[in-house]
């Protein structure tokens, strides 16, 4: 993909332009916002009050703490604390008064300065010795014309608070990465090794000169502004036309990666045609997919493929697969990816959706909606959900409402397919919209399990044996597979959902379906769960009526498939080894 550049190491300057390091500050405020304390001992005299009270008492000095923070550049000095990691720290004014639990402030804690309030990272000046430390960190990008051509240069930029022993602070600015455009070809500079020290371990180490590797893959990702980018600075460029700072003031909130995107417009230079006359927020939104893809890592120098796209039409309707009036409807609904994918692929199950289907879908907010298309009707479920909402919606006035459930495209699906193994018309309208959803789907579900075959026993033993393993438990709570059709019938009933059903399936291997129960109650239904073995991902996890999950239960879920992840490791005795258990090992 492009024409092999030569070496530009010595076109890109490593002095960052004029005007970086004020506009980094003002654009990049959060993330800089972190000042430094740096503390050391100090022996001060005396004078406490037993020391005042006491006439006979001679003069004594006690050891104190000698603090000074980078931002307000004064310091104070405060009293002595142990800390067990770090051997000493300090106490803050406020954990002085009272007489318990007094908390020392060591090296790493980030605490707000006694003198000026700010947010600082506190070290010791020990640490520090003749260097400094990092107390804030971020990366930024500046543009440039390079060489004859007018290439176009993406300069990298590392933006340290570096706060030294004194307690002084300085900004400094590291040339990091840099990449060079020409008309279709692109090279990477690197600015930094990977290093390695018995003490601190793998780190990275910048250098005092540019690297230019035969094989690279693009590494530095997104990107919020670009300093010194300007239409002038494009239009003269060897890229006139690639429209840049258009795709980086595009839809903001977005996630931008500029270095993808000129990649992408080099191979396609159509794209700019969907970016400025199409629908910007699809096209940022298709990059940024692919970008943070797990297999992006090993992208062959940032090629970028993007196949939803036509790339052998011209306009930018066709290239979207639309025609020019839905195009229309697209830019003034600003669709994102979800809204222009749905509408897409239901056109090619031969459903073409209005506008005001599409706002409908934007109403129910339900993420499983392209799950309807080849199904049903998708406009005219997403209307018979909205009904089925608008019929179980509490009164204004009830301050704390408590649904049994809400309806939802997952409930609807699962309607569908009890209703077609029992063998109902799901082409009479009564049957496949009926006029109370959850009862439906609960009468379906009771007769299902009346079908279920008591002859699954043996694999049910089989598969709670293969599934052992990922029994696991922490924070209260603990989670278990299924071991018999009568637990997957009783989970259902006391849930008011079908997973009875998905005895057979479950016994077959063909899913995996596991409880969720309070530690503390281990037999009282809760949350049900359905695994994909394959991917080892969650499927569903569905509580009573299929209500959605607790920030609690979801903590859970995701602790316990990193560690199944990693191979479900259990300690001597059993037991699960939580992650960071395994790294301490």
């Amino acid at each position: 993909m492009g024409a092999k550049m030569p070496d530009c190491r010595g076109l890109v300057p490593r002095t960052p332009p004029e005007g970086l390091r004020e506009w980094a500050v003002q654009n990049y405020s959060e993330e800089l916002d972190l000042g430094g304390l740096v503390y050391e001992v100090e022996y001060a005299e005396d004078y406490g009050l037993h020391q005042l009270l006491d006439e006979w008492a001679r003069p004594r000095k006690i050891k104190m703490v000698r603090v000074r923070c980078s931002v307000c550049g004064e310091s104070m000095l405060l009293n002595w604390g142990e800390d067990a990691e770090h051997g000493y720290g300090f106490l803050l004014p406020e954990d002085v008064e009272g007489d318990y639990g007094h908390t020392v402030t060591a090296a790493g804690d980030e605490v707000n300065c006694p003198i000026c309030g700010h947010r600082v990272l506190v070290n010791k000046a020990a640490a520090v010795g003749r260097s400094y430390y990092v107390a804030a960190e971020c990366q930024v990008l500046s543009a440039s014309l390079v060489g004859e051509d007018n290439w176009l240069a993406l300069t990298g930029w590392t933006v340290q608070c570096r706060v030294f022993r004194s307690g002084s602070e300085r900004l400094e600015l590291i040339p990091a990465e840099a990449y060079v455009f020409s008309r279709d070809g692109c090279v990477q500079l690197m600015g930094w090794r990977s290093s390695y020290s018995g003490n601190a371990g793998y780190f990275i180490s910048y250098t005092r000169d540019w690297r230019q590797p035969e094989r690279w893959c693009e590494r530095w990702g997104e990107a919020k502004a670009v300093f010194g980018l300007t239409a002038e600075l494009v239009e003269h460029s060897c890229l006139p036309h690639c429209k840049l700072d258009v795709y980086m003031q595009t839809s903001f909130g977005a996630h931008r990666f500029p270095v993808a995107y000129l990649r992408l417009y080099q191979a396609r230079p159509r794209v700019e045609h969907v970016l400025v006359h199409g629908l910007p927020r699809v096209l940022l939104d298709l990059i940024a997919r692919e970008v943070k893809n797990p297999g992006w890592e090993k992208n062959v120098r940032g090629r970028v493929e993007l196949p939803e796209m036509d790339w052998e039409e011209s306009r930018p309707a066709q290239m979207l697969r639309l025609t020019k009036e839905e195009l229309r409807l697209g830019r003034e609904q600003d669709w994102g990816l979800f809204l222009w994918e749905l509408f897409v692929k239901a056109k090619e199950y031969g459903e073409t959706l209005t506008g005001e289907d599409v706002r409908n879908v934007f109403r129910l907010g339900d993420d499983h909606t392209a799950e309807l298309i080849g199904r049903g009707p998708v406009g005219k479920s997403i209307r018979y959900l909205l009904r089925q909402c608008e019929a179980l919606t509490v009164e204004e006035e009830d301050e704390d409402p408590d649904p049994m459930g809400v309806p939802d495209v997952q409930t609807l699906m699962d309607y569908w397919n009890m209703a077609g193994q029992l063998g109902m018309d799901l082409n009479d309208p009564a049957v496949r919209f009926p006029r109370d959803l959850l009862l439906a789907h609960d009468r379906a579900s009771e007769r299902m399990e009346e079908r279920a075959d008591a002859g699954l026993a043996p694999r049910f033993r089989l598969r709670r044996r293969l599934l052992q393993k990922y029994c696991f438990r922490a924070d209260g709570l603990l989670i278990r597979p299924a071991a018999s059709q009568r637990e997957l019938t009783e989970e259902g009933r006391a849930l008011c959902h079908c997973v009875g059903t998905y005895g057979k399936r479950h016994a077959a291997g063909e899913t995996a379906i596991f409880f969720i129960r309070r530690a503390a109650c281990p037999r009282k239904s809760w949350y049900t769960l359905e695994l994909d073995e394959k991917r080892l991902a969650v499927r569903q996890n569905r509580g009573m009526c299929n209500c959605a999950c607790t920030p609690e239960v979801n903590a859970f879920v995701t602790k316990w498939l990193a560690w199944v992840r990693a191979g479900s490791p259990r300690d001597a005795e059993g037991r699960p080894l939580i992650m960071a258990e395994v790294t301490a090992a």
